[in-house]
Formats: structure tokens, sequence, C-alpha cells
């Protein structure tokens, strides 16, 4: 792996990390950040299917969430780019009394990696 690879792969960590923040500071404005304005989720909680919008699952979820639960965990298990689009996997453990893998899609929009697709399920 190069600098550069390593600084990019950096760079898309950066951005899952601020989606955990936004998430455990119940912050929506902080998840809306992560996403890219059209970005679209789809998933599983527990048997039901899903989607939404990341701009309505920052303004419905993550703006009316309870308090972090302080058993929360979370671990990004893997990131891979290739040019301007990557994607990483990330695991949360005790978010809104469920245990979440998500894999995320990411584009570098403007200089800035966004979140531009979540697909997720409970585990």
């Amino acid at each position: 792996m190069t600098m550069g690879q390593h600084t990019t792969e950096a760079a898309v960590r950066e951005a899952v990390e601020l989606y955990v923040a936004g998430v455990r500071a119940n912050d929506p404005e902080t998840v809306k950040r992560a996403f890219s304005d059209d970005a679209v989720m789809w998933g599983y909680l527990g048997p039901d299917y899903v989607t939404q919008s990341g701009q309505s699952f920052a303004d419905e979820v993550v703006a009316t969430a309870p308090p972090e639960d302080p058993q929360y965990r979370y671990e990004i298990h893997s990131v891979e780019v290739h040019g301007s689009i990557a994607s990483a996997v990330l695991e949360e453990q005790a978010y809104l009394g469920a245990n979440f893998r998500n894999q995320f899609g990411l584009v570098l929009i403007e200089g800035v990696w966004r979140i531009t697709s979540k697909v997720f399920t409970t585990t």
C-alpha cells in the first residue's frame, strides 16, 4: 500500500467515524454531513424490510433516538478504495436496542468522502 492509498483509506474511515459520532450523539446534522444529499439506505430491522433516505434517517431516527446505550460499541471491519469510490463495513452493538452490520458505499464528492448508500441488517 502506498502512502497515498493509506491517506485515502484514512479519509474514508473519517467519513464513517463522522456517521458514528452523529448517531452516538443523536445529532442529525452530523449524520447529514456524513451522507450525500441523495443517499439511500435499505435493510432489515429484524424480519422487517425498510428503506429511507439518509436525510430522513437523520431527521426521523437519529433526532428522536434515546440517549446512547452505555453498552454501545462499534468497529470498522474493512475499507476498500478504488479511485473515487469506496466501501466500508461497520459493525455496531447496542444501537437502538439491536446490533447492526452496515455496508456503506462512499463516493468522493467535491473532494469530500460521503456515504451514498447504506445496506444494513440487525444481527
